[in-house]
């Protein structure tokens, strides 16, 4: 799966509260998704007391899909010198500090080899942590009733990720009840499963446009219990390209 950003800046700034005050914190951000870049610049502006460094000038998209129905993510099209260069300093960079929060990339791996003493933090699983608890108490509207909008078909996962176990789909026009729970744009329908409401929450469905569209009422929306925010901010909003985030904490 594509970790979510709020994934990745939860996990740095769990490293980061574990840091002295008296040290300086930083962040430094290696992506070619756009979307990493405005998510972290919010999630760590400027006035901060933890300071993100991210490189200017380096080739990004903003996802989707091209005309030609290639994924419109920036190793897709062709690389140039320059883009070597990018990712190299990237790389050196990344192996530089002592946290690395990352998802398999050669970029990690290289940065790991460079340096042995760097601490890795791997976004590997399915779902994220927490995503039970975040998923009783969804952050978005989950109405009660949907309809399949998207032709011919959707698919019914086990779980809430497009890596999970396929139970079945359910065809265009087809009404679906849900439970209430909801997860990173995803819904739990009655009977068992789960469906993407809208595909440009997830990176390898954008373009795609509304999956389920809604018919019922939206369910009310539960009080979390205490703890249970940490939780759903773990589990997390939009859907982008995995960046490499780096902690760096420089003595």
């Amino acid at each position: 799966r594509a970790p979510s950003c709020a994934e990745f800046i939860a996990r740095a700034r769990s490293i980061l509260e574990q840091v002295p005050e008296t040290r300086r914190k930083f962040v430094f951000l290696a992506t070619d998704d756009a979307h990493a870049v405005t998510a972290f610049t919010e999630a760590f502006p400027a006035n901060g007391s933890i300071e993100l460094i991210c490189r200017s000038g380096v080739k990004r998209t903003e996802g989707g899909v091209r005309e030609d129905g290639v994924d419109n993510e920036a190793h897709r099209s062709p690389c140039e010198v320059g883009d070597a260069e990018d990712a190299l300093v990237d790389a050196l960079c990344l192996a530089r500090c002592h946290d690395l929060v990352c998802i398999d990339s050669n970029l990690s791996i290289f940065a790991a080899l460079t340096n042995p003493a760097l601490r890795l933090h791997p976004l590997n699983g399915i779902l994220p942590e927490g995503w039970e608890q975040a998923a009783a108490f969804p952050d978005e509207v989950v109405y009660r009733e949907y309809k399949v909008a998207y032709s011919p078909m959707v698919f019914v996962r086990s779980a809430p990720s497009a890596a999970s176990e396929l139970l079945g789909a359910r065809r265009a026009g087809e009404l679906v009840a849900t439970t209430g729970r909801g997860l990173d744009g995803w819904v739990e329908i009655l009977g068992g499963g789960w469906m993407l409401v809208d595909a440009e929450r997830q990176l390898i469905g954008r373009g795609k446009g509304a999956l389920l569209e809604p018919v019922g009422p939206p369910w009310p929306s539960p009080s979390a219990p205490s703890g249970a925010a940490d939780a759903t901010a773990d589990a997390a909003a939009a859907v982008a390209a995995a960046p490499a985030a780096l902690v760096a904490t420089p003595g």
